[in-house]
């Protein structure tokens, strides 16, 4: 085999990118290439085309589990199929801090800033809907309103075979803001995966209720995968440092990657008292302070066109002046 770094950089879709190849030799030595790189294949074949042992393989291939670089599947294990798969499971495994420090971090932030973002944006403007999208914080709906399945954080934890809690992995890397890291919320298949690897840490669905109220009290926009299916993880994002949020945003493609949830913000002007911490916690710019006829102190405003229904304002506002509205129908959520 040539350079097996190179191969794996290419199955990811940058085989000229050294900035890949040395985060991906921070990840493998030689030998742990050389096997992921001939992967998916038996354990009995790949042990006599490398002329090892297959106790041996099987002890390279579990490590390689650990570390978040290759994954099961019904052909056996697989390298990650994607950039965005490996950046999820290798950055989030703090243990791996205790090896290199940030190194691997500052690997992966550097690769992102210089090369992936800009072709990321450029994938998502070719999708033909959002494959992300905004789920409304649990604290900011108004009794009596009825939630989907899928919107609503309660229920999913509720119906939750197995949870566990991990560390999101965007601000680990990105380190932009000071939100609480451990807050990413693993389901069902998710959360089996994180115990099995030991980078979670699984809980009873009150301690998940109460993950989800920190996240809300932090100003972080509970994500999940655009679909009415139960999902595989309830990520708790930042505008900041999130892979979704902070590049699309900057480059003008936020709706093309995420969807916005069927709520909006609307303020009561005669409830408002103008304090503004609206402004300063809404993760999209959708808040405003404007001067009201009549008012000695400005008052909230919400920009519709800006607003993604997180709820993160409502949560924020002491004077109770802001509330989620429905506007759109249930069938904006695709099956």
């Amino acid at each position: 085999m040539g350079d097996a770094y190179a191969v794996l950089a290419g199955k990811l879709g940058y085989p000229e990118s050294e900035r890949l190849k040395k985060l991906l030799r921070r990840l493998m030595d030689k030998e742990e290439a050389e096997i992921v790189a001939s992967l998916p294949c038996p354990v009995a074949e790949l042990a006599q085309k490398l002329g090892k042992k297959e106790e041996k393989v099987n002890e390279i291939q579990r490590g390689l589990f650990e570390k978040g670089v290759i994954f099961m599947t019904s052909k056996g294990y697989q390298f990650a199929r994607d950039i965005f798969q490996l950046h999820d499971a290798t950055a989030c495994d703090v243990r791996l801090d205790k090896v290199w420090g940030r190194g691997l971090l500052d690997l992966w932030e550097d690769f992102l800033q210089t090369e992936w973002y800009a072709d990321w944006a450029k994938i998502v403007q070719t999708w033909k809907m959002p494959v992300w999208r905004v789920v409304p914080a649990r604290k900011a709906i108004l009794k009596g309103t009825q939630l989907l399945p899928s919107e609503d954080v309660e229920a999913i934890i509720d119906k939750a075979a197995k949870l566990a809690l991990a560390n999101c992995s965007c601000r680990r890397i990105a380190q932009r803001c000071d939100s609480p890291a451990e807050v990413c919320l693993q389901v069902n298949r998710g959360a089996e995966y994180a115990i099995t690897r030991g980078t979670g840490k699984e809980l009873t669905k009150d301690e998940a209720m109460k993950i989800m109220d920190v996240a809300e009290e932090a100003g972080l926009i509970h994500s999940v995968y655009n679909n009415s299916g139960v999902p595989n993880v309830i990520c708790n994002c930042c505008a900041d440092c999130c892979v979704f949020y902070y590049p699309l945003a900057r480059r003008g493609v936020l709706d093309k990657g995420v969807a916005r949830s069927r709520f909006q913000a609307e303020v009561d002007k005669a409830t408002c008292t103008g304090c503004q911490t609206c402004v300063e916690r809404c993760p999209f710019e959708a808040l405003e302070m404007v001067k009201i006829p009549g008012e000695k102190k400005l008052k909230a405003q919400v920009n519709s066109d800006k607003c993604f229904g997180c709820g993160v304002c409502v949560v924020g506002c002491e004077s109770e002046a802001i509330q989620l509205i429905e506007i759109r129908p249930p069938e904006h959520i695709p099956v």
